[in-house]
């Protein structure tokens, strides 16, 4: 494994900038870091992205000095540990709605003594054991991987007090279009009445001392950067059409 520098950022106050890539395409994360995002969100919740898929992304990574965080599609020690192995430095659990969910999340990353995660040396995270021993990898990883839960239903936002109480944590999310759905509003994440509950939630977990994330579009960046959000992901459909409405504005097209 190598220093997170994703946390050491985060720890430093500064806000940090992530691009989720869906599908597995090693070439493309290497030069989404070389393009500057301080992380790469692989995303195996929503895309076809399985953990051999992933070890290739995590390499890239690596190449281009970006850090790894993958999205697993549960919240289960067995699919979480399968993409750590591979040499992911954090994770991004989708759908943490209570307490239990979040110490759940800890446990599945971390050895222990902060949790309970399956040890081996035939890993790639371990450097297949040919260089630090286990006791050091151990202490190198509880210390270095990244535990980012997501808070993306009312169930979430109305536990919000007793997950944020969770030690190990050190990102919470706000998932405005998945909270957007369960609050009426499917695909409609700029609602007023979900921004509103977004704003709420996000000045929970700043006023509680914690790191708060989000997804959202480019132009409201700088009012939570203000407001104390330090942790954003876009993705490569809104990169996509943003890099294409500047290209036809610069050659006078309309497209």
């Amino acid at each position: 494994m190598k220093k997170n520098q994703l946390k050491e950022k985060l720890a430093a106050g500064r806000p940090v900038y992530g691009a989720m890539v869906q599908f597995p395409d090693a070439d493309l994360v290497e030069m989404l870091g070389y393009a500057g995002f301080d992380w790469i969100l692989i995303d195996a919740e929503h895309g076809s992205i399985n953990e051999n898929d992933c070890a290739a992304m995590v390499r890239a990574c690596e190449l281009a000095d970006t850090t790894s965080v993958v999205r697993p599609p549960t919240n289960h020690p067995e699919t979480i540990m399968r993409f750590l192995d591979r040499g992911a430095q954090g994770v991004q659990v989708p759908h943490v709605n209570t307490a239990e969910d979040a110490r759940a999340a800890v446990d599945a990353v971390k050895y222990y003594p902060l949790g309970k995660r399956g040890v081996t040396s035939a890993t790639r995270s371990a450097s297949y054991g040919f260089r630090e021993s286990i006791p050091d990898y151990v202490k190198f990883s509880n210390a270095e991987t990244l535990v980012c839960v997501m808070i993306e239903e009312r169930e979430a936002v109305r536990n919000l007090p007793e997950v944020l109480k969770v030690d190990g944590v050190d990102v919470f999310f706000v998932g405005a279009a998945d909270l957007a759905q369960t609050m009426g509003f499917p695909g409609n994440k700029n609602a007023p009445e979900v921004q509103e509950v977004v704003r709420e939630a996000i000045d929970r977990i700043l006023g509680a001392g914690k790191v708060a994330g989000l997804s959202c579009d480019e132009e409201q960046i700088g009012d939570f950067v203000r407001r104390g959000v330090r942790y954003f992901h876009t993705g490569m459909t809104p990169l996509m059409k943003f890099a294409a409405r500047h290209f036809w504005s610069l050659v006078g097209e309309k497209r």
